[in-house]
């Protein structure tokens, strides 16, 4: 069975594997970014570790990435200061013309997307919109089992919906959340199960905080239903790791429905975590080149 190398780029750390053509994750690992430093060091950090798994005979390069990427041409559309000097390299290009093998690359969220839609939760699933809720909020819509990217690459960008003044992801993202509960707990909150912990305490103002933020995550979920009429919200991120959080959310999101759209509107926790990335960036690959 033929292998392939996978890779997941992120402005902290990059995830890669070897995979096969089963979607078979036979080995994986991780290294810190140098995105803060330069998005050629990510890139030949990347082509390091091509060297070092040339014993597995790969045939072809997998990458997703985040950032507006040009899935056709492998070029960076536009990125954040997390990966720096990314806008305008061409990792197809790159990558290919050091190893000599196809490559492919996908934005992130578009390859859990795929992941999800082709293996997961939403492989039966005729419309399908993913959002990852973490930092920010991203997001992809599938169609039939094709994402849709939009004209500039750019469909998806949910977190930068405004909702009155604000952007979605400032009132809705976990980082959010956690932002407001430290204003109110001081040190003793660190992340997003620190929150949820004094909630299922009952501490009052943890408990009027997470409802606020079910509020909010709520309202942009409801109306992406109005627009697309999706038949499956998938959600990733950390959160989802509460075995609650669907079945909480989902009481904000129905009381913002009609009567009709409820009937179609349901929401899940994406499958696949971790490897989302690296298993969609193959399938995007596998696309591509129609192996």
């Amino acid at each position: 069975m033929k292998n392939y190398l996978t890779f997941d780029i992120g402005g902290t750390e990059i995830k890669y594997g070897v995979i096969n053509e089963n979607y078979e994750i036979i080995f994986k690992d991780k290294f810190p970014s140098q995105g803060a430093t330069s998005g050629k060091l990510v890139l030949d950090d990347i082509l390091f570790k091509v060297s070092e798994l040339k014993g597995y005979e790969p045939q072809g390069i997998a990458i997703s990435s985040a950032g507006v990427i040009n899935s056709d041409t492998g070029e960076v559309l536009s990125a954040t200061d997390a990966i720096k000097g990314y806008i305008g390299m061409n990792i197809v290009d790159y990558i290919g013309k050091e190893t000599g093998l196809n490559v492919s690359v996908i934005n992130d969220v578009n390859a859990m997307a795929l992941c999800e839609s082709t293996l997961g939760v939403a492989k039966d699933s005729k419309v399908t919109v993913c959002m990852t809720v973490g930092t920010g909020i991203g997001g992809a819509i599938v169609l039939n089992n094709q994402i849709f990217q939009g004209v500039g690459y750019n469909a998806g960008e949910f977190g930068l919906m405004k909702i009155g003044d604000h952007k979605y992801e400032s009132l809705a993202a976990t980082s959010a959340l956690v932002k407001q509960a430290q204003e109110l707990f001081g040190n003793q909150i660190q992340n997003g199960i620190d929150v949820f912990k004094l909630y299922d305490e009952k501490n009052p103002l943890a408990v009027n905080l997470v409802n606020r933020f079910y509020d909010h995550l709520s309202v942009g979920i409801a109306n992406l239903a109005y627009a697309l009429n999706p038949d499956l919200f998938v959600i990733g991120g950390g959160i989802t790791a509460r075995d609650s959080f669907v079945e909480e959310l989902n009481v904000y999101v129905q009381d913002k429905l009609t009567k009709h759209l409820k009937r179609y509107t349901k929401v899940a926790a994406a499958q696949f975590r971790n490897d989302a990335g690296m298993i969609g960036a193959f399938v995007h690959f596998k696309n591509t080149y129609k192996i």
